[in-house]
């Protein structure tokens, strides 16, 4: 097949998962002897450092104003229809432009892939809105739902990266019998065969260390949570016993900060920043646990599936895609609460033996997300999208 991936951009140095998982498909489907290509929207954001094996096309979309960035789409893909058996694009940026192309006639089939709500869903982390916010919003969402959506469904395939993300959609309209679920990509074999990462290698890392280093990372924002690590830090019985690292950067930043320093708690917390893949990867190594503190329930996680694949075992919230993903490497916490997760830190801190076990519980279920095996998913719902043209 000739697969064009629609996307915004691939910048491998500052861009997180959604690049990673992106480009793991490009390159899966490559491998499985496609001819693939990329086209990125927002092409001045782009940085690649390394030969890929997959063409990339340059463009550039208005993404200013809704309206004018989804006719854009639609003659984007317009323009590359002749290049392309296939197009897979990227549901939250270009689903009505898909799906106007597939109303007036479009002949190649598209796939759409969700890993995250629509923005005219309102966000249950919302405390208060005005009048005029909700107003907008709710006439958002009618417009999206009972005009946008009976369009959007014409497109053949939907992907979604969680089954619990899928649900969602199913009650907003998209049909199940033409749904598929292929998680975030990581190549974790590479990962754990760059490091090491064994059993016995786990049991030796878990086994006769002084202090037990606790990493978290990821962009900071309010609705990740890192504020309840600090607060669980703060009702630690033996604080001493644990040194935490929050990584990365973002507008959350400062007030985590102050918040451990009010608490006191700085000589238990280092905010390293920033760090390169490699670095963080290095981090990580070095780690005895990690915290996913908090996300949307029917979202994934690329540095999750990481994690594991360092053999980490893993604290994440109960109840939700989290939980799903990390089976077999986890232990739960009652969300949003942080009293809960010093419990299981400190459960988890007192017992090398559990550490090992879920350790070596999340490698193996790391090993079973590389993306080898999960393009052979997304292969299939490609080829489905074929024969429902």
């Amino acid at each position: 097949m000739r697969i064009i991936l629609l996307t915004t951009k691939l910048n491998f140095k500052t861009g997180g998962g959604s690049v990673t998982d992106l480009h793991l498909k490009a390159k899966g489907l490559a491998e499985l002897g496609h001819e693939v290509s990329v086209v990125t929207t927002r092409s001045a954001a782009n940085s690649v450092d390394r030969e890929l094996p997959y063409a990339v096309y340059e463009d550039d979309v208005d993404s200013r104003h809704f309206i004018r960035s989804q006719y854009s789409t639609y003659r984007l893909i317009k323009k590359y229809e002749n290049k392309a058996d296939i197009f897979y694009i990227d549901g939250n940026n270009f689903l009505y432009g898909g799906g106007v192309y597939k109303l007036l006639g479009g002949r190649v089939p598209l796939a759409a892939f969700f890993n995250m709500r629509l923005n005219c869903w309102r966000d249950p982390e919302m405390k208060a809105e005005n009048f005029f916010s909700r107003a907008k919003r709710k006439l958002r969402f009618f417009l999206e739902r009972w005009i946008g959506n009976p369009v959007v469904v014409r497109m053949e395939t939907f992907i979604y990266n969680t089954p619990m993300l899928a649900e969602v959609y199913y009650g907003f309209g998209h049909k199940k019998k033409k749904s598929f679920i292929v998680e975030d990509m990581v190549n974790t074999l590479d990962i754990i065969k760059k490091l090491q990462v064994s059993p016995e290698m786990i049991r030796a890392r878990q086994t006769g260390q002084n202090k037990i280093i606790i990493y978290c990372s990821g962009r900071l924002l309010r609705e990740k949570g890192f504020d309840l690590v600090i607060q669980a830090v703060g009702a630690l019985k033996s604080k001493n016993k644990y040194q935490f690292i929050i990584g990365g950067t973002g507008p959350d930043e400062n007030r985590l900060k102050k918040m451990a320093a009010d608490l006191k708690l700085e000589k238990y917390i280092d905010f390293p920043g920033w760090l390169e893949k490699e670095k963080m990867y290095e981090n990580l190594s070095q780690a005895h646990i990690f915290i996913f503190p908090k996300w949307w329930s029917e979202y994934g996680s690329v540095v999750l599936t990481e994690a594991m694949a360092m053999g980490l075992p893993c604290l994440v919230p109960a109840g939700g895609a989290l939980e799903w993903l990390s089976m077999g490497g986890f232990l739960p916490f009652a969300p949003d609460n942080y009293n809960d997760l010093a419990k299981r830190i400190e459960e988890l801190g007192a017992s090398a033996d559990l550490r090992i076990k879920l350790g070596i519980g999340g490698l193996r279920k790391a090993e079973e997300l590389d993306y080898k095996k999960l393009v052979i998913k997304l292969e299939k719902a490609m080829i489905f999208a074929q024969n429902k043209e």
